[in-house]
Parts: C-alpha cells; sequence; structure tokens
C-alpha cells in the first residue's frame, strides 16, 4: 500500500474539525479512500506520534484491520497540519515534489512548507 499525504492530510483536518478534543473519527467514514487504506494511514500517523488511534487488527490472520479510530491530533501533527492544511500552498508544495521527482517525507513535507510559508508572508 502506498502512503498518500493528501490521506494523511483529510484526516488530520477531520480530527482537527472535530468540536470535542477526543472525538473519534472512524476509518470508515472518508469517502472515496477504502476502509483499509484508511486505516493503514491512522496506524501510520499513529506510529509517528502524530496523533492517537485504536487500531484493531483482525483475529482472522488475514493481515487485515477490523476497526480503526482517530482521537485526537498530537501538537506535532498539528505541525505538520500546519504545512498542509491551506490549499494554495498544499498543492505548491505537492508541485515542488513532482517537479523534482522526490517522494515525500513528514520532515521534507514540513520543512519545504515552511519555507514557502515564509515567502508567501513576505
Amino acid at each position: 500500500m502506498v502512503r498518500n499525504f493528501d490521506l494523511y492530510r483529510a484526516i488530520l483536518q477531520r480530527l482537527e474539525d472535530c468540536e470535542t478534543p477526543n472525538s473519534a473519527v472512524n476509518a470508515k467514514d472518508f469517502s472515496p479512500y477504502g476502509e483499509q487504506e484508511v486505516a493503514h494511514h491512522m496506524r501510520m500517523l499513529d506510529e509517528k506520534g502524530l496523533i492517537k488511534a485504536n487500531i484493531i487488527e483482525s483475529s482472522e490472520g488475514n493481515n487485515l484491520i477490523d476497526a480503526a479510530l482517530a482521537r485526537r491530533i498530537t501538537d506535532s501533527g498539528y505541525d505538520l497540519l500546519d504545512s498542509m492544511r491551506n490549499d494554495t500552498l498544499w498543492t505548491k508544495i505537492k508541485a515542488h515534489f513532482k517537479e523534482r521527482s522526490v517522494d515525500m517525507t513528514i520532515d521534507l513535507v514540513k520543512a519545504i512548507g515552511k519555507r514557502f510559508a515564509e515567502v508567501m508572508l513576505a
């Protein structure tokens, strides 16, 4: 499964939009993305400390995730979202990586986002 930064962004934005700090966001609620893809991305964000999530692995031995709930965004998650939130800035960041044929990483997205934001503010 390929890492999808647009899906990372969607998950982080959905958590930011929650009215209470401990609202759960279900992996089933991210159309057009499939539940397993969303669950996998929630697990990766949780492993990186960007969100707090509950991931329930299938006991059937089929390598599927039975359920995934993202509970809240962390301070580090907000740092990443700050680089991705603005549609114009996010489009520029993605184009920057694509033009240079460089794979995105969380650290690079934050660094490029910071640099582009500084230029926009100057």
